[in-house]
């Protein structure tokens, strides 16, 4: 939902837009993944600031200072036939905070950034122009039977919401640039 304003025959002046919907409205849905197979893995329910900050307690206070009006998170998943040759990303996650502004996003921003950064052997990415904000990174590790994964993370803010979208596959079958079609794809659906 877009709240705008304008004034009789004059040019209506810009004002910020705000999304004042649940959370849960805004999330990546299953429709968007634009890949066969995937199935609801965890249903879209509500997170609080401790589940949100995974134990980063200085996150949590970022959170309850920035004012989270609301947040909500999905998890889809998809079974290759044979985790070794998988192509495209198995596993995604879209989360999304909903704030009354866009100044107290841009803070849950900064502070979602400083979290996910903080991650051992972890890559920051670029992820070019991308909603208000954005920032990207990049983790490799070793997996079952040597399988190489990666997780891509990118997070977005936009107007006064910040999302963040994780996918996770086979290094080699899923890189970061699905994430960001991804989190073009959540853009799109918020115009």
């Amino acid at each position: 939902m877009c709240a705008c304003s304008g004034s009789g025959g004059a040019a209506p002046s810009p004002t910020p837009r705000l999304f004042t919907g649940l959370a849960a409205s805004y999330l990546l849905g299953l429709d968007q993944l634009h890949v066969a197979g995937f199935t609801v893995a965890e249903v879209a329910h509500q997170v609080g600031e401790q589940e949100l900050s995974a134990g980063d307690a200085q996150l949590a206070t970022a959170l309850r200072a920035a004012g989270l009006g609301d947040a909500a998170t999905v998890r889809y998943f998809r079974t290759p036939p044979d985790l070794a040759t998988a192509n495209g990303f198995l596993d995604v996650r879209s989360t999304v905070l909903r704030f009354d502004g866009d100044g107290a996003a841009h803070r849950a921003f900064l502070a979602e950034v400083r979290h996910t950064d903080a991650v051992p052997h972890i890559v920051p990415e670029s992820t070019d122009a991308l909603g208000d904000e954005a920032h990207g990174d990049q983790l490799t590790e070793g997996g079952p039977d040597g399988v190489q994964l990666v997780e891509a993370t990118a997070i977005i803010r936009n107007a006064n919401l910040v999302e963040l979208v994780v996918i996770r596959g086979r290094l080699g079958g899923t890189s970061f640039s699905d994430v960001l079609v991804l989190a073009h794809t959540w853009l799109s659906g918020q115009a």
